[in-house]
């Protein structure tokens, strides 16, 4: 970047060497993006302006590299690659697309796409021939830094995949790939790739690398307020002060007019674009509630109160209250009723809620859109909300919600992530792991005989958690699916090489045959002047043909009826794949709607990466925000941790008062 601002006259020569020194003084690898900005040398447009020059010569680089490759094979001439590289550089002004010139002279038709695959396997690797030769005769800088952004990087094969519609940008790495992947790398891959919309924040990034998930979703464009604000949907859900309303069997929950809506908005590259709707609501059917005939609305399939989920489905809760312990006696409870039980909710049966209260929550599951109240404790249990978590203490549990959790006493052997605040002034957390967005603040934390707890504010744990859930079904849809077209092509290719067999033993049968044709015309012609012993011996010849030729057409036949069947297998699972698609497909989508959704659900609230320790906490606990952790190695007791980011440097944990 700054050498490209030399060139371009935005900084002077002298400017430009001690941007340099500046750069090496740090002996971090900052980026001179910001180096320019702080030190006042370019203004933002200028800076648009330099990225923008620097893509292009990155994507002209590698198309003139792949020209040289093409000419030098006699698959293309200098004039094809100039043309091409010529609609290339219009393409990326027009719309900063960056069109490979190999799929330019594909449609071009001047290469196949075989041909293309050929050269770029052999750019590929003149490109890594050339990095290692690189690599032995510089020295990258080394950084030992503390954290979890260290940016020792190493080359990594890290691919961005643009839907169709190029509203969502996946980040890809290569499955050979066993470098570790930073933060910086994916910045650096999601800027070269000209995607500058709806990316999201550093903590999802960070954090979907720290769970080591191969691909995930950097940017999103989401059009959901968008269409709100178009007042083609209104939601009847909740009352004048905002909060969830009564309804009764038959009532409007959702409705939207029957029109096509065509929202402009811009996509991940900033280019604008029509997101034209008809009939496809921003909002799903819950639990409790149905579509209406025409499907332009959706009604409560029974009575109570109405919410929208995190995952943009609509609820019905009606009230259930019971007056006993909910165990097997009292039998299964109503799914997701706004519940309250007077004794103890035990792990008889799974429990789905709205709000839930109880007097204790013991070896059960829960999951509850709501809030959940346990008067006095909660053991054994996971417990899966959207809402708030109150409890006096909790032991050996696992909580995940994207409210806030209250825990009056302590915590043992507990795993809690929540996508609000731990604020819990009077607790002791023992054994622990705590993982909060909006901050932590507890008594004490450890004992001496304990094993270590982990505290982190800031980060997205929760939300990550819930994606790598959502990712992990989207794989296993896609994998029997592809199993499916694996076993397709077993088939396939079981029937095109006994077909290759066939085609093989019909040449031998033929060939055969016009052995014995031969040998009987001579056998004819000299059977008169040649002696019994040579006429025998032509007789087991030709004997011994027929022989073959019969073995060859019995196997021939075999041959044909099993490559039938295996054509027949090959045609059933055509059909099985051809309906496999739909419904994969039908299912992927849902799970991408719900993974987005909960996206855009945490990005409304910012971390807060603030730990407060009233009390002791022990030597060993594990403190962190974002980017940063470090282990404690003597006591502590009534400080604060912060993580704080400063511009050029990375960011530090910051104890008040200094311990």
């Amino acid at each position: 970047m700054a050498d490209l601002a030399l060139k371009y006259g935005t900084i002077s020569k002298d400017q430009h060497d001690y941007l340099i020194k500046l750069f090496a003084f740090k002996k971090e690898r900052v980026n001179f993006e910001d180096l320019l900005r702080d030190e006042g040398m370019a203004t933002q447009y200028q800076l648009g302006l330099l990225k923008l020059i620097r893509e292009y010569q990155i994507v002209r680089k590698s198309g003139e590299e792949f020209g040289k490759i093409a000419i030098d094979k006699g698959l293309a001439s200098k004039f094809d690659i100039n043309q091409a590289l010529e609609l290339q550089k219009k393409e990326f002004k027009k719309s900063r697309h960056k069109k490979l010139i190999g799929d330019i002279l594909v449609e071009a038709q001047i290469l196949t796409t075989k041909q293309k695959d050929l050269i770029l396997k052999e750019q590929a690797l003149f490109n890594k021939q050339d990095y290692d030769l690189s690599r032995g005769k510089s020295k990258i800088y080394d950084v030992s830094e503390e954290g979890r952004d260290k940016n020792d990087e190493k080359s990594s094969d890290i691919r961005i995949i643009v839907s169709s519609d190029r509203m969502t940008a996946w980040m890809e790495k290569g499955p050979s790939d066993g470098n570790s992947i930073s933060l910086n790398q994916v910045k650096d891959t999601v800027r070269a790739d000209g995607i500058v919309n709806g990316v999201y924040p550093d903590a999802f990034i960070q954090c979907f690398l720290e769970a080591g998930i191969n691909k995930f979703p950097v940017a999103r464009v989401d059009w959901y307020d968008c269409l709100m604000s178009q007042s083609n949907y209104s939601l009847y859900l909740n009352d004048n002060n905002g909060n969830p309303s009564e309804k009764k069997k038959g009532e409007v929950l959702v409705e939207q007019n029957d029109t096509v809506i065509d929202v402009q908005i811009e996509n991940v590259y900033g280019e604008t674009a029509s997101a034209a709707q008809k009939n496809d609501f921003p909002v799903r059917c819950g639990i409790n509630t149905r579509w209406s005939r025409n499907k332009l609305k959706i009604l409560s399939a029974q009575s109570g109160k109405a919410t929208l989920s995190a995952a943009r489905k609509v609820y019905v809760h009606p009230e259930v209250h019971v007056l006993e312990d909910a165990d097997y006696r009292y039998g299964p409870i109503e799914p997701y009723a706004d519940l309250s039980v007077s004794g103890t909710i035990t792990g008889a049966y799974i429990v789905t809620a709205g709000n839930l209260s109880a007097e204790e929550i013991r070896g059960t599951n829960i999951d509850a859109i709501g809030d959940i109240h346990a008067r006095v404790g909660i053991t054994d249990a996971t417990i899966r909300a959207e809402g708030d978590v109150y409890a006096r203490y909790v032991h050996n549990s696992t909580i995940e919600t994207f409210g806030n959790v209250y825990v009056q006493n302590e915590i043992i052997d507990v795993q809690i992530r929540c996508g609000g605040k731990f604020e819990s002034p009077k607790c002791r957390a023992i054994s622990s792991k705590i993982y909060a967005k909006r901050g932590v603040v507890l008594s004490g934390v450890g004992s001496e005989r304990s094993k270590p707890s982990i505290i982190v504010a800031g980060g997205e744990q929760h939300v990550i958690a819930l994606s790598v859930g959502i990712l992990d079904k989207i794989d296993a849809i896609s994998n029997k699916l592809d199993i499916l077209k694996d076993e397709k092509q077993g088939h396939k290719s079981q029937a095109e090489k006994i077909f290759q067999k066939m085609i093989e033993l019909k040449t031998f049968h033929d060939k055969a045959r016009k052995k014995k044709d031969k040998l009987l015309s001579e056998f004819d012609k000299k059977k008169k002047h040649i002696n019994e012993k040579i006429l025998t011996n032509i007789r087991m010849l030709i004997s011994s043909y027929e022989k073959r030729m019969n073995t060859s057409l019995a196997s021939l036949k075999a041959m044909n009826a099993s490559k039938k069947e295996h054509d027949m297998y090959v045609d059933e699972l055509k059909k099985k794949i051809a309906i496999a698609t739909a419904l994969t497909e039908k299912e992927i989508l849902s799970h991408e709607k719900t993974l987005f959704a909960y996206l855009e659900k945490a990005k409304e609230e910012k971390g807060v990466s603030i730990i407060e320790i009233k009390g002791k906490a022990y030597a060993g606990t594990v403190l962190g925000g974002v980017y940063r952790v470090m282990s404690l190695s003597g006591d502590g007791k009534g400080f604060k941790v912060k993580e704080v980011y400063r511009k050029g440097q990375y960011p530090e944990l910051q104890f008040t008062p200094s311990l």
